[in-house]
């Protein structure tokens, strides 16, 4: 598929619903499986993430649901956010900001998220299931939907981000022919086009190459 199709997106953590171009790199066969995170160690997570402040603003006023989930040293929220910003209209209050990182002793002091338990897994969405907040819950919205990327009108892979990462785009080898990226992050697709987005872009895809093989 060459040209960019147009679908429906809904409105999530304060973006709002609008037609979105999707990158014809969701329809090109995936890498692998999706990764485990005992075995990547949230590699996606080495450069942390930039948050809307308004959802910053909505994590602060979690943090004693969180903090009990964090590694020592990490439990202050003043230190959970620095102080750099950015403007751009990808954020729903048009400014957004960074999550802090720390050194992990595990991986030789490669840097990870502040904001990541011992385990590997993002506190911010094991207090959201906890909470019964739903999907994504406190969890940033372009950490839920990474390795995907809705950005500035379109749906896209997030290559960029990939290569910022050492390649880290959550997956891993699989035996056999894989199935296209769209089908491997369906979750990520839902969460950025709703449902019914997410099956208007598989019926654009057709049947899956993995699923035609003898």
């Amino acid at each position: 598929m060459s040209e960019l199709s147009r679908l429906d997106a809904h409105a999530i953590q304060g973006r709002r619903a609008e037609t979105v171009r999707v990158d014809p790199a969701l329809f090109d066969p995936a890498r692998g499986e999706r990764c485990r995170i005992d075995e990547c160690h949230a590699a996606c997570c080495s450069n942390g993430i930039w948050v809307d402040v308004h959802q910053a603003q909505r994590i602060l006023a979690h943090a004693a649901d969180v903090i009990p989930l964090l590694q020592p040293g990490c439990t202050d929220p003043d230190q959970w956010f620095g102080d750099e910003t950015w403007e751009h209209p990808d954020f729903p209050a048009g400014v957004g900001i960074p999550t802090a990182l720390i050194d992990r002793p595990e991986l030789a002091n490669a840097p990870r998220c502040v904001l990541l338990m011992a385990d590997w897994r993002c506190a911010l969405q094991v207090a959201s299931e906890r909470l019964g907040l739903g999907w994504p819950g406190l969890k940033p919205f372009d950490c839920a939907t990474f390795p995907l990327l809705r950005s500035e009108g379109e749906l896209q892979w997030d290559a960029e981000s990939v290569g910022e990462l050492g390649g880290a785009d959550c997956q891993r080898p699989t035996a056999g022919r894989p199935a296209p990226r769209h089908e491997v992050f369906r979750i990520e697709v839902e969460l950025s086009l709703g449902r019914h987005g997410a099956d208007a872009l598989a019926a654009l895809a057709g049947p899956s190459t993995a699923d035609t093989l003898p």
